[in-house]
Order: C-alpha cells, then structure tokens, then sequence
C-alpha cells in the first residue's frame, strides 16, 4: 500500500501537462526569431551584402549559444524554464547532451548550408527535400503519440528517449475560462477566414455588387481609343504602359488589363462597364 501511493507521488510529482509542453515549444521558436530579428537589425548599418553570405554561419553560432545557455548549463530551454519545465538530467548524460547538440543545431546548420551554397546540385536538393519531407511525417507520428502518451513532444525527445518533469510538483497551471474561451472563438473564426478567403472571387464580387447597386445599366459601343501624352490607364491612373483597350476607347496598361481578365472571366471596365473578353494592342497612326 505504501508503495502505491509512493509511485503515485512521484507520478503526480513528474506530471507535466500536454499544453505546457507545446507552449515551450512556441516560446522557443519565438525567442529564436525574437533574437535573430535583433541581429538582422545590427547587421543592417553595415554595407549591403557584406555578411549575407554567412547567414547560415551566424544562425548557427545563435543556435549553439541558446543551446550552450539553455541545455547545458541548465537542462532546459528558455521556454522550458519559463514554464517551469526541465529534463530529467539522469536522462542526460555527457553522450545524449552532444546527440542533442547535433540534432537541433549542428544539424538544421548543415541543412541550411546545403540549401544556401549548394543550389546548382540538383541531386543534393532533392535529398535534401526528401529527408525534410521525411522528417515532417515523422514529427505528424510523433505528435499523435504526444497526444496519447502526453511525453516527449519533439521528435528528438522520443529519439533520445528524455522526458519532461515540472519544477511546480503536481501544480497546474490556472487558466482563466473567459480568457481561453475568447482565443478560442478568435482563432477558429481566424481559421474560418483562412480557409474561406482564398475560395472568394474579390474582383467578381465587386463587379456584381458594382452592377447590383446601379440604378440602370449602361451600354457602350465601340468608340474611337482616345491616346496622348497625357493618357492615363484607366484601372490604376497612372502613365500608361505598353497601352491596350477592351474595345472601349479607354485604355489601359497591359499588366492592368490581363491581370483583371485572368482574375475575373466577366471583368468590365470600371469606367464605361464596357465588358470584353479580349483585347487588343493600342496603335498609334
């Protein structure tokens, strides 16, 4: 009996909730990008170009310095000691420290390396390629035994087989409902738009509802293209180039013109709402 309620303490005790374990994730990630911003904002007083070709260099010295502060002096991430979490260090010894280095920093370096100064060896990028599509259905696996097991978010945790244990004990973290209830309804609605914004014609819709709040409709006929030194397009009113007309005598830019028609089959032209599906080059007699 005693050593019953013995292990249930020390499982209480090592308890770290899936969330937490995410959400140091997320904080890492942000922390990198946070200082490597910082860092392309120094190199921004220096001459353009100067040090764009070691890039891959300084990320990695980034890399190795937030790892030398994080993991090895402390057994944790930055992210990870914000939330209260560390690694078991029984779990990682001299051996596991270094695979650790090797595969979140010396690793990612060599890739980007590869995909930096290697990009005329197609064979290289397509292995390349490869491996990182690999990679991303082994993360998907590994996530949805997280999900199970609640251990081991990352794929490197489950190949150095390290788990996570709270500094807090068996405390939990408090949530307040309101709040999560308002991110959620904001990010699903967020989601939603993601997902619906792409499937809406924007240039369709604002020629119909264009059509639909006019009183009565107008007809042009062919008229004569009007075209001078002081020729505006007619859809960006700017200096014309490489001047076009629908058939109206307005006229417009190529890239203006074709732009539109690809984007909306029934495009109109938003001056005469004369409507054509072809187009012709503008001569100057």
């Amino acid at each position: 009996m005693g050593t019953s309620n013995l292990n249930t303490g020390k499982m209480k005790t090592n308890f770290v909730p899936r969330v937490n374990q995410l959400d140091s994730i997320q904080l890492d990630n942000e922390i990198s990008n946070l200082l490597r911003q910082q860092i392309q904002n120094i190199l921004q007083v220096l001459p353009p170009g100067l040090l764009s070709h070691l890039q891959p260099e300084i990320n990695f010295v980034l890399s190795s310095a937030l790892w030398n502060f994080s993991i090895r002096t402390s057994y944790a991430t930055f992210g990870q000691q914000m939330l209260s979490i560390t690694y078991e260090k029984d779990q990682l010894p001299a051996g596991k420290l270094v695979l650790h280095y090797l595969l979140t920093t010396v690793l990612p370096y060599a890739k980007e390396n590869v995909q930096f100064r290697l990009t005329n060896w197609s064979l290289i990028q397509k292995l390349v390629q490869l491996a990182e599509n690999a990679l991303v259905l082994f993360n998907l696996v590994n996530f949805f035994k997280f999900l199970r097991s609640g251990t081991r978010p990352s794929l490197v945790d489950c190949l150095l087989r390290i788990n996570h244990r709270s500094l807090d004990g068996a405390k939990r973290r408090t949530i307040g409902y309101s709040y999560m209830t308002r991110e959620l309804v904001w990010a699903g609605f967020m989601e939603l738009l993601g997902f619906t914004i792409p499937f809406v014609n924007y240039h369709a819709l604002r020629r119909r509802l264009r059509n639909l709040l006019r009183l009565e409709a107008t007809h042009r006929q062919t008229e004569r293209v009007e075209l001078n030194t002081e020729s505006r397009c007619a859809y960006c009113n700017e200096r014309v180039i490489l001047p076009h007309h629908m058939g109206c005598r307005h006229v417009f830019c190529y890239l203006c013109l074709k732009g539109n028609q690809l984007a909306d089959a029934g495009f109109q032209c938003n001056v005469c709402d004369y409507r054509s599906h072809t187009f012709k080059k503008v001569v100057v007699l």
